[in-house]
């Protein structure tokens, strides 16, 4: 069973400000082409989210194969949020809940926004599940299959920082970049994360999770995120959690992208510690 997830990550890097949606660009090595999968199995849009330098934004994710082509799955993202005098530009979470919108192999979504003034920036995030995709086997648990097995909580300590340029990812650093703490040869779930500012997305990459990007939004409210990945797995009642080996920490990189450039926050990742090394996973 090739599980996936793939968090994609587009941007408008200077909105029009008309009545025309402008198309998001997605990062390098990214598509807005459902990847194939065979017949029989199925994949899911799960979650969307965005933010904006300023001023409030439409976005839509549509397709002739979804609702309809002409705005389909329409969402309003707020503008930033400013105390004071700091300026706080938290991601937007724009499919709440349970909602989820079932997608088609090879489907081209088309992803736009709409900007209330121009030259705004808009970064739209989206997390796709897959059940079955060839050539991927991340290492995606239940939690059921996870919370028994833990033994020992840990945080560890990662400082990746956005692009210069918004909307892209950084360079990513490595899980053992900063912060060298955990045990040789153990299995670790990534159970959530917290961010010290807020950032739009970030995302883990390496061979367990099937080198795909699997992230979630760095929101400033760590009760959304600390534990982001047990959610997923309660609330859709699939297997969201991914696990990690120590012995691959120093090819597992975490990268951010972010609606602002250059973005630097310390990045804590919580783990929990496994009592057994897990095989692959064996139900969606």
């Amino acid at each position: 069973m090739g599980l996936a997830l793939e968090t994609i990550v587009g941007y408008v890097a200077s909105g029009t400000g008309t009545t025309t949606y402008d198309a998001l660009t997605p990062n390098a090595n990214q598509s807005y082409t459902v990847r194939s999968y065979p017949d029989g199995s199925s994949a899911w849009l799960e979650d969307a989210w965005g933010a904006t330098s300023a001023a409030q934004w439409l976005w839509s994710i549509k397709s002739p194969r979804l609702h309809d082509d002409v705005k389909g799955i329409l969402m309003a993202v707020n503008a930033y949020t400013n105390t004071g005098s700091t300026v706080i530009f938290n991601p937007n979470t724009n499919l709440p809940g349970f909602l989820t919108q079932k997608l088609f192999s090879t489907d081209v979504l088309s992803v736009t926004a709409l900007a209330a003034t121009a030259t705004n920036k808009f970064v739209g995030v989206m997390n796709v599940r897959y059940e079955n995709l060839g050539g991927v086997n991340a290492r995606l648990f239940h939690w059921n299959e996870i919370g028994p097995q833990i033994v020992n909580l840990v945080g560890i300590e990662v400082q990746p920082a956005a692009s210069g340029t918004v909307g892209h990812f950084g360079t990513g650093v490595a899980l053992n970049s900063v912060d060298q703490r955990l045990k040789a040869n153990t299995d670790y779930a990534w159970l959530g994360y917290t961010c010290s500012i807020p950032v739009t997305a970030l995302v883990m990459n390496g061979v367990d999770v099937g080198n795909l990007n699997v992230g979630g939004p760095g929101a400033y409210d760590s009760s959304s995120t600390g534990d982001f990945f047990v959610a997923q797995s309660l609330k859709y009642n699939t297997a969201h959690i991914p696990v990690v080996n120590s012995n691959n920490q120093g090819g597992t990189f975490i990268s951010i992208a972010d609606v602002t450039a250059s973005t630097a926050p310390n990045v804590t990742l919580y783990f929990g510690e496994l009592r057994n090394r897990l095989g692959n996973p064996s139900t969606p």
